[in-house]
């Protein structure tokens, strides 16, 4: 990719991909793939991960918008997986849609396939707008109300990507080949699930202390955590301390809290786009 404003500079970008478990702040699965690759394929792929290690059983899937095709969802039903995926305005199934509905993905004799039930559901937003989703949880106690609920739950991968550039800084590779790029990513995965591990338990320490008396609640500071999980791991690693000090960052964790602030919302901002060089390196290596 050539660089704005001068074309004659050049930058090596890619396309990165988790599945993230949004309730136990756990990225179940990652990928790096060359830049312009499917996003659909690289979902697929976490599917059929999630397969071999049988994770999917009693999960829902939540596709954001522009994941859904019909062959996507066709692999959802045909391999099990409970799943919603957010619809775009401007297709057909969500012109046709008023409220709460069924449709049929018509199967072709030439393709091989049947044709497939699909629940699509309008649900309008707080500000007028309204948003289209699909599904194939056919539930009728499961509302419209519910879905929006559900679909917020999504929420939470959004802050990990933000970790993920901000605080370890992935995007920054001190590497110049494929694969130290590649070790670079997986080990960012590997500490920021490590961390997660450590700010779940400490917050359930946290919790299990609290008094009933305390005006507000508290939780471990995670800025806290992952700046001393990048600081430790590498020397761990490198024979420099012993795993016993996560023991140590455990009980440091609980004792440095933050306070949860229930209720807040932001608009998002849309930031102007930094200018990119080649290997900025603005990171120590691991």
């Amino acid at each position: 990719m050539s660089s704005y404003p001068d074309p004659n500079r050049r930058y090596t970008m890619g396309l990165a991909s988790i599945i993230y478990d949004v309730l136990d702040d756990y990225i179940l699965h990652a990928s790096i793939h060359k830049f312009l690759s499917s996003e659909r394929a690289a979902a697929l792929e976490h599917l059929e991960v999630l397969e071999d290690m049988g994770l999917y059983n009693n999960s829902i899937i939540i596709f954001d918008r522009g994941y859904y095709s019909e062959d996507m969802f066709r692999y959802c039903v045909e391999h099990g997986h409970l799943c919603v995926m957010r619809l775009k305005e401007g297709i057909n199934l969500s012109k046709k849609c008023n409220g709460d509905m069924i449709s049929i993905l018509q199967g072709t004799s030439k393709e091989g396939t049947s044709d497939v039930p699909i629940r699509v559901l309008e649900i309008p937003l707080d500000d007028g707008t309204k948003e289209y989703f699909a599904t194939n949880l056919f539930d009728p106690a499961v509302t419209k109300d519910m879905f929006r609920e559900l679909y917020f739950y999504r929420w939470p991968v959004e802050l990990k990507y933000k970790e993920l550039k901000s605080r370890f800084a992935m995007e920054e590779f001190s590497g110049a080949t494929a694969v130290s790029i590649q070790q670079e990513f997986y080990i960012n995965m590997l500490l920021s699930n490590l961390a997660s591990l450590i700010k779940n338990e400490a917050d359930e320490e946290i919790q299990i202390s609290a008094k009933s008396t305390n005006k507000f609640r508290y939780q471990a500071n995670r800025a806290f955590i992952i700046g001393r999980i990048k600081s430790i791991v590498p020397k761990i690693l490198c024979g420099l301390f012993e795993l016993s000090i996560i023991e140590q960052l455990y009980t440091d964790a609980v004792r440095c809290r933050s306070q949860l602030l229930p209720g807040r919302s932001f608009p998002r901002k849309k930031l102007k786009s930094k200018g990119r060089s080649h290997f900025r390196n603005k990171k120590a290596s691991f």
